[in-house]
């Protein structure tokens, strides 16, 4: 899966988010990956938690099958800052697939060793 494809399936989901993916065009992968980060995380705030596994089930299968510029997209700008602190936000942790909380531990482990710090979202 590249860019592309993964616009596309969000876009076939979550036709909402067309005019948000818009403004940051085709090429720009990280900045709409930011805008489905943030449609998730109103998604989660709002318990609507089917939305939520709708939203898992898509990065999961662009973390599976994507190309590497769409797995690094999901690993820093999806799984980084994907805040799962609050009491929904631990809900949600809890309808995660697998892969998707191993490519966050594995992110935010990451950043800690590279930083030397833990990172606002990691409520592990």
């Amino acid at each position: 899966m590249n860019a592309a494809e993964f616009r596309s399936l969000v876009l076939n989901e979550f036709p909402e988010l067309e005019q948000d993916f818009g403004e940051w065009g085709d090429d720009l992968l990280h900045l709409q990956m930011m805008e489905f980060l943030a449609f998730t995380q109103n998604a989660v705030k709002q318990r609507s938690f089917d939305i939520v596994t709708k939203c898992f089930t898509i990065a999961s299968a662009a973390l599976q099958d994507g190309d590497n510029a769409l797995k690094n997209a999901v690993y820093v700008s999806f799984l980084k800052d994907l805040d799962l602190s609050s009491d929904d936000g631990q809900q949600a942790a809890e309808i995660m697939p697998s892969d998707l909380k191993v490519g966050r531990d594995n992110i935010l482990d990451y950043d800690r060793k590279l930083l030397g710090r833990k990172w606002p979202t990691d409520s592990r």
